[in-house]
């Protein structure tokens, strides 16, 4: 383990099992940074300072263990609680001179479990009658070893293929297809570490804004306040009113906007209107299909966003990507429930922050007040 204050870092590696790495390791760790983000991979850093009579330069770079592809989980423990923060292959290592006599800097850099999902181009593999929500299942029971338990939810709007009209295969590698297949039904597919290490949730189906709010975030509160900045924009380019045809006997009909509501609650009072409006390209699709193009354009459409940093010491506990968390002290037009898009968590000798990016559909607060 190495110590950072209040926070613990440990840091467990293996080729599939893991097991805590040596003390020379973490003696010359000078810091970690992960990321966890809507719409992309999450990825890990650590960076490392050693002399060139240390085991790391002696054995362990000899020997293989930071090569690209061995497993690392990263688990920090703020105040006795734990929270596993990175699981995944490393997939590039960085040495440079520091320009010091005798001193070398390491810097390894992962993914997250997917990284495992994403070596073996398995194209022509066949899917005979299984819907895409089944095929990632099936895709993902080869990834057991690495702790990752499928879960995988139907689209609302599910088109019905007849196996023996249309025969699926796999195109890709496994998290490419799984990727396609997301996309082409108006879903995510994205992998989360823990809740212990070792183990993995990767989820595939529609966006999902709903669920327990975190603590506050608090702005300008004298002794309350626990964020060290803030700001807010209303970008009214991202806000877009996309609409669609269907044909109907060669004639084309419009297609009312589905309700969002189960999937995607509104945030707001006032959403913010849209200032232009977009025509999908549906022409050529079924009715399932152009009301799931319709549902991912619609949820995709956050027009007021949120930047900050804060320190963990004052917060009490990490800040977890998609998911809701209220604000407080920001004025009328920004306090309220928010969606968080990104974290980045940067740890180091004595600190624990993250940076954060949050999202909602307008302004004002569509609740009384938020917790504390």
């Amino acid at each position: 383990m190495a110590t950072l204050s209040t926070v613990t870092l440990t840091v467990l590696t293996g080729p599939v099992a893991v097991a805590p790495a040596p003390r020379e390791v973490l003696d010359a760790l000078d810091g970690a940074t992960v990321t966890h983000a809507v719409g992309t991979r999450s990825g890990f850093q650590l960076s490392f300072t050693y002399a060139k009579t240390s085991p790391i330069a002696t054995s362990l770079l000899p020997s293989g263990f930071f090569d690209p592809m061995v497993r690392v989980v990263l688990v920090a423990t703020l105040r006795g609680v734990p929270k596993v923060l990175a699981d995944g292959p490393i997939k590039r290592q960085d040495v440079t001179a520091t320009g010091r006599p005798g001193e070398h800097r390491l810097v390894v850099t992962g993914e997250d479990v997917s990284g495992f999902m994403d070596v073996a181009d398995l194209t022509g593999f066949p899917y005979p009658g299984m819907p895409p929500f089944a095929r990632v299942a099936l895709m993902m029971a080869k990834y057991a070893p690495f702790g990752v338990l499928p879960l995988t939810v139907p689209p609302p709007f599910q088109p019905v293929a007849n196996p023996v009209e249309r025969f699926s295969h796999q195109v890709g590698t496994d998290f490419e297809y799984a990727t396609k297949l997301a996309k082409d039904a108006s879903c995510e597919f994205y992998v989360t570490p823990g809740p212990v290490p070792g183990a993995n949730t990767a989820y595939w189906g529609p966006p999902v804004r709903a669920g327990a709010v975190q603590p506050a975030l608090t702005v300008d509160m004298d002794a309350a306040s626990n964020l060290e900045s803030m700001s807010f924009s209303a970008d009214g380019n991202a806000a877009i009113l996309p609409y669609a045809h269907v044909k109907v006997a060669n004639f084309a009909v419009p297609v009312p906007l589905p309700d969002i509501e189960l999937l995607k609650p509104p945030l707001a009072a006032r959403p913010l209107v849209p200032t232009r409006t977009k025509l999908l390209g549906t022409d050529r699709m079924a009715l399932p299909e152009v009301m799931m193009t319709l549902l991912a354009g619609r949820g995709a459409v956050d027009p007021v966003t949120a930047t900050g940093q804060m320190d963990l010491a004052r917060y009490g506990q990490p800040l977890d990507a998609r998911a809701l968390v209220g604000v407080r002290g920001a004025g009328r037009a920004h306090d309220g429930l928010w969606f968080v898009r990104s974290v980045t968590h940067t740890l180091g000798r004595g600190s624990w922050k993250q940076a954060f990016q949050l999202a909602r559909d307008g302004l004002l607060s569509n609740v009384p007040e938020v917790t504390p």
